[in-house]
Order: structure tokens, then C-alpha cells, then sequence
């Protein structure tokens, strides 16, 4: 027997969702790293995380009485996966050029793409994006094995 399909919620689409939170991350990227001057990485990284949190808060308006150990433990294991993956890429930010962090960024989602997919014509993709890669890589203009790492 199968279960009913999830009634339709009116709202904003799906995509348009996407699009919205990447161009936060990227816009709110090239903010902060014009403001390391003012405020150290480790400060930027807890206000964004702060204030993303109030919004998401005021948005949502999650129900936070009556949950479980369990699910107490995944956003807690989540929070600290977000705060850990923000520290470090501002971290990234602050010692490289801003298109050679993310071009470094992308390379881990890119890799398990490249490893769960079964198409020849993907890999043509991978070669394209190596080929990004390295050429932002060559310039070495204030490329250091701290920003990279």
C-alpha cells in the first residue's frame, strides 16, 4: 500500500527557495570578506550565524517543546557541521583570493558527483572544471596552503 502524496502548500516554489539561500551564501561572502579589516573571520562567522538564526526562527517558528533526545542530538550534530563548515571556509576567505576558495569549495561535492555518476559525457564536465580550477590555481596571487587547506 502506498502512502498518500503531501497535499500541496501555496507558497513560493521550491527553486525559487534555492536560488534565494545562494545567493545569500554568495552575496554575504563577498560582504564579509571586505569587512576582515573590521571584524576577525571567527566574529563574521558567529554574527551570520546569529542573525540567520533569528531570521530563520522568525520565519519558521519552530515548535521546540516535546522533541526527543534524538532529534535534539541531529540539530545539534547539524549546528555544529554549519558552524565548523562557516569557520573554515571564512577562515579561506580571509588568507586567498574569493573565487579560488569557492572554485576549492566546490571541488568535494564535485568529486562525489563525479564518483556516484555512471555517464562518460559527466567526466568531460570534471575535466572543464579541473581546467577552472587549475587556471585560477597558476596565477598563485596570494594563494597560501593555509587558505587552500
Amino acid at each position: 500500500m502506498t502512502s498518500p502524496a503531501p497535499a500541496e502548500r501555496p507558497g513560493v516554489s521550491p527553486v525559487w527557495l534555492v536560488l534565494t539561500g545562494i545567493l545569500s551564501v554568495q552575496l554575504g561572502a563577498a560582504v564579509a570578506k571586505h569587512l576582515f579589516d573590521r571584524v576577525e573571520p571567527t566574529s563574521m562567522v558567529w554574527l551570520r550565524l546569529a542573525s540567520s538564526a533569528v531570521v530563520l526562527t522568525a520565519m519558521a517558528r519552530p515548535r521546540l517543546r516535546g522533541r526527543s533526545r534524538a532529534d535534539w542530538t541531529v540539530a545539534v550534530g547539524f549546528g555544529l557541521a554549519l558552524v565548523t563548515m562557516n569557520w573554515a571556509i571564512y577562515q579561506s576567505f580571509s588568507r586567498i583570493p574569493l573565487g579560488l576558495a569557492v572554485t576549492v569549495e566546490f571541488l568535494g561535492p564535485l568529486t562525489l558527483a563525479v564518483v556516484g555518476s555512471r555517464r562518460i559525457r559527466d567526466l568531460a564536465w570534471v575535466v572543464l572544471a579541473g581546467t577552472g580550477v587549475a587556471l585560477l590555481g597558476l596565477s598563485r596571487a596570494g594563494v597560501t596552503a593555509a587558505g587552500v587547506g
